[in-house]
C-alpha cells in the first residue's frame, strides 16, 4: 500500500514552467543522431548543422595561445580595445554614427540574440521557414511567438507588405523581429533596396529588428 501524500507533496525542486517539457535543440540532436549513425559504419551526408569547414586563422590560435595565462575577471560589456575595433569597422565599412560604447562583445550569436529579447519586451516575429533556435529563446522568457509564413512567389522572402499587415493587426504592440540573411534554410538573401523597404515599415510600427 502506498503513501497517498507520496504523489501529492511540494516536488523538492520547482522548474519554470517555460522550460518544463522543452525538447534539447533540434539542430543538436540530428547532429549527435547522425554523429551515431556515423559510428555505425552508415554512409550519412550531414545538413544538420552548419559546422564551419575552415581552420581557425593562425593569427587567431596565436593569440590564444599566447592569453592562456590570462585569469582576470574581463569588462562585462566586452575588452575596449575590441569594442572601439568592431565600432571603427562599421563606421568605414557602413557609415555607422557608433563608438565603442554602443557594442556589446559576446561568446557567440544565440547568447547575444537571448540577452536582446531578454531586454526589449514584445512579441517575437519570425519570417518562417526560420531556423530552429529562433522560437525556443523567445519561449525561455515568456515571449509570444509569432510567425509569418513566406511562399515560393517571393522566393522565400518577406515582404514589405506582409509586415505591415501583421503589424497592422494589433498597432502598437512592441515587437522584435529576426530577420536572419542569407536565410537559414533557404539561403534566400535581401537587396538594399528590400532591406530599406522593410526598413520603412519596421520604423512605421517601432519595430525592433535583430
Amino acid at each position: 500500500m502506498t503513501d497517498s501524500s507520496e504523489s501529492t507533496r511540494t516536488p523538492d525542486v520547482h522548474i519554470n514552467l517555460n522550460i518544463r517539457g522543452m525538447k534539447p535543440s533540434a539542430t543538436v540532436s540530428i547532429n549527435e543522431h547522425s554523429n551515431k549513425l556515423l559510428a555505425e559504419g552508415r554512409n550519412i551526408y550531414k545538413l544538420g548543422l552548419g559546422q564551419s569547414p575552415f581552420p581557425v586563422p593562425e593569427p587567431v590560435v596565436d593569440e590564444l595561445k599566447a592569453n592562456a595565462y590570462q585569469k582576470d575577471y574581463l569588462p562585462v560589456k566586452g575588452l575596449k580595445l575590441l569594442r572601439d575595433a568592431v565600432a571603427d569597422y562599421h563606421r568605414r565599412g557602413e557609415g555607422l554614427g557608433c563608438t565603442g560604447d554602443d557594442v556589446l562583445i559576446g561568446p557567440g550569436s544565440k547568447e547575444l540574440m537571448f540577452i536582446l529579447q531578454l531586454v526589449y519586451y514584445g512579441d517575437l516575429v519570425i519570417p518562417a521557414p526560420a531556423w530552429v533556435s529562433y522560437a525556443p529563446q523567445a519561449k525561455i522568457i515568456g515571449r509570444n511567438v509569432n510567425f509569418i509564413p513566406t511562399d515560393a512567389e517571393h522566393d522565400w522572402m518577406l515582404t514589405p507588405e506582409q509586415l505591415d499587415e501583421h503589424c497592422n493587426e494589433d498597432e502598437g504592440r512592441p515587437r522584435v523581429m529576426i530577420l536572419n540573411y542569407p536565410s537559414n534554410p533557404t539561403g534566400r538573401t535581401y537587396t538594399p533596396t528590400e532591406l530599406e523597404a522593410i526598413a520603412k515599415v519596421a520604423k512605421k510600427h517601432k519595430l525592433v529588428i535583430l
